[in-house]
């Protein structure tokens, strides 16, 4: 009998293992990502770029990163409010303190492993406020569909505000290079025909199989997952005070976008750029933090890349690209783990 158990609990325990080494498979390939785009842009870099990049640090400005982070923070607690109205139309009424620990140790999380940080925010109200996981978890899905929505939004009036400056280089560097794969295609009978009657194979298999496809097991999550969201976006629909709920959401990204805007003064090179330059460096160093873990590389990578488009020394647009990523990681690095002591001990008062 007690093989037997041992036995079934090794089997529970594989797709468990299969699963953490997957998870930190692709933690180690997008930090390796990022760690290569840092080689590549400090190898590319003479002396007179390194003795520049050091001297923009040394007399930087500190007190407007300081006033970064501070903004930064106020996104935080902007957040962690936001999300307490979410659980409020569930029944729930978490302390707004918890909400906030919450969302700090969350993005600590994610340095440290992509989406951790929305397992542990629901993790942490489960705990400490008795709220189910699935039921929090819900509400993260929304909070992520509102956010991608407002970024998209932002992404699209960032490139229609920066269009005259960016049609060029887009035309030359995008949509010429696709015209002309598209047309080698065209061209190219046999590859064309190719692709047609690859598509149209799919598409038979798709239709014969999809009683086997929708028994299975991804499908199964990815239905949960679609569940989910439409919980969530229900109880958008429920929030008791849904203007303040909409100042939260717009206030969030307005202090993200400060927190890039306040950087531009620690340097005088920076100190001309505009509103609307930080609304392109927000939205496009965005994909940065999605595409590495805290955005590691990628972000200082794309800024590098805005930058010396808008004619800025190399030298300029690593600084500026670092200090800005570092104005809001320090923030999780040091909120992140105070935040962790203080749940310890108001668990402990309560007890």
């Amino acid at each position: 009998m007690l093989l037997a158990n041992t036995t079934a609990n090794n089997k529970n325990d594989k797709p468990s293992l299969k699963k953490t080494i997957l998870t930190v498979g692709k933690f180690i390939l997008f930090l390796g990502i990022g760690i290569l785009l840092i080689w590549l842009v400090v190898k590319n870099l003479s002396e007179k770029d390194k003795t520049e990049i050091f001297t923009s640090l040394k007399e930087a400005n500190y007190w407007w990163i300081v006033l970064a982070m501070g903004t930064g923070i106020l996104a935080h607690i902007s957040r962690a409010m936001r999300w307490k109205m979410l659980l409020e139309p569930l029944d729930f009424k978490p302390k707004t303190s918890t909400t906030f620990y919450a969302v700090m140790i969350g993005y600590l999380g994610n340095l440290a492993l992509p989406r951790l940080g929305e397992v542990l925010r629901c993790g942490i109200l489960k705990r400490y406020e008795k709220i189910p996981f699935t039921q929090s978890f819900g509400t993260v899905i929304t909070e992520r569909l509102i956010d991608t929505l407002t970024l998209l939004i932002l992404f699209i009036t960032s490139v229609w505000i920066e269009y005259e400056r960016m049609h060029t280089y887009i035309s030359d560097n995008i949509i010429s290079p696709l015209m002309k794969k598209l047309q080698a295609v065209a061209d190219n009978k046999l590859m064309l025909f190719g692709l047609i009657g690859a598509a149209v194979l799919f598409f038979i298999l798709l239709f014969i199989l999809r009683k086997k496809i929708f028994q299975n097991p991804v499908a199964h999550k990815i239905r949960a997952l679609l569940v989910s969201f439409l919980d969530g976006i229900k109880t958008i629909s429920k929030v008791k005070r849904p203007f303040l709920f909409i100042f939260h959401s717009v206030f969030i990204w307005i202090m993200y976008l400060m927190s890039v805007y306040v950087c531009v003064f620690a340097f005088k090179e920076t100190s001309t750029m505009t509103l609307t330059d930080c609304l392109a460096i927000m939205c496009f160093g965005s994909l940065g933090v999605i595409a590495t873990p805290g955005g590691i590389g990628a972000y200082q990578w794309i800024v590098l890349q805005i930058l010396l488009f808008w004619g800025y020394s190399t030298a300029m647009g690593v600084a500026f690209g670092w200090m800005a990523w570092l104005a809001q990681t320090v923030v999780v690095l040091v909120i992140g783990p105070i935040s962790f002591g203080l749940l310890a001990l108001n668990n402990k008062e309560r007890q």
